[in-house]
């Protein structure tokens, strides 16, 4: 074999990704969720399990939850999340209880989407190593903060997963253009946050629609995908063993993954199997 160099590319052949993150189970979900599927793009809506149906339409705007009965439809097509049972500082709760928090809100709603969730949001971005901890025990794989990046770095910790900006961010279509528009050579990973009554209040639904429609012009090129996935994926990658000389390469995970080797060469690792490598030139 000669020199090769061996880099991360997404499902399509990319080395972009594009997901979005809500919080609070809101009502305007039903809203935004007929936005997402209309321009193909995918999130993680992270949910209270403890206060799914309250009713709030009192203040300035409607911050009523969505019924429990409809949780596995309406979130058919992307990715639920944990957001603690009642929305409560866990950084600031004894361990019992925070815990109490994490697993209650976990376990009701796996039974609701009928599948293991795998992120979570922290409630008002808070947290502490107790609670990384106890969410890794929870058996979360990721979990998200509320810091922008105001980049498009892949995380290097799941579970204190910092964001590249929030919607209402002035940035926002910035950071967007640049994201998609500028090479890069490294993977990339554009992500984006929020609360859905959050464009109630501030009348803006015209924000996350020009975010998506622009997005969607080039899904050719950015690989749409919600929070698990996008954290499955790489951690698929990371499984991959080599032999010594890196002619072959064994996939264990279960499902497939996409490299790209010298010369643009797009090679598909397929999950349980191995693949020999073609040679290349010194």
């Amino acid at each position: 074999m000669g020199k090769r160099f061996d880099s991360l590319v997404f499902p399509n052949g990319t080395n972009k990704a594009f997901t979005l993150s809500y919080d609070d189970g809101v009502v305007q979900d039903r809203r935004l969720v007929k936005l997402f599927e209309e321009y193909g793009a995918k999130g993680t809506f992270n949910l209270n399990y403890g206060v799914l149906g309250y009713k709030n339409s009192n203040g300035p705007f409607d911050i009523s939850k969505i019924e429990k009965e409809e949780v596995k439809d309406l979130y058919r097509n992307q990715e639920v999340g944990g957001h603690g049972l009642y929305h409560s500082d866990l950084s600031n709760l004894g361990e019992p209880y925070s815990m109490y928090e994490i697993i209650d809100d976990k376990a009701g709603l796996e039974k609701l989407v009928e599948r293991p969730l795998k992120m979570f949001a922290y409630p008002f971005g808070f947290y502490n190593d107790k609670v990384v901890e106890q969410l890794r025990i929870a058996g979360y794989k990721g979990a998200r903060t509320v810091k922008s990046t105001y980049a498009f770095d892949l995380p290097e910790k799941p579970l204190i997963l910092d964001p590249t900006c929030h919607h209402k961010d002035e940035r926002l279509m910035e950071l967007a253009r640049d994201f998609c528009e500028k090479p890069s050579l490294k993977p990339q990973l554009f992500y984006v946050w929020g609360h859905a009554y959050e464009f109630d209040g501030d009348n803006n639904w015209n924000v996350i629609e020009e975010l998506l429609k622009y997005m969607s012009g080039i899904k050719d090129r950015v690989w749409f995908a919600t929070n698990g996935e996008i954290l499955s994926y790489l951690e698929a990658y990371g499984m991959l063993e080599y032999s010594v000389d890196g002619s072959y390469i064994f996939n264990p995970s279960c499902e497939d993954v996409y490299i790209m080797t010298s010369f643009n060469t797009i090679e598909c690792l397929k999950s349980g199997e191995t693949t020999k490598i073609k040679d290349t030139p010194l």
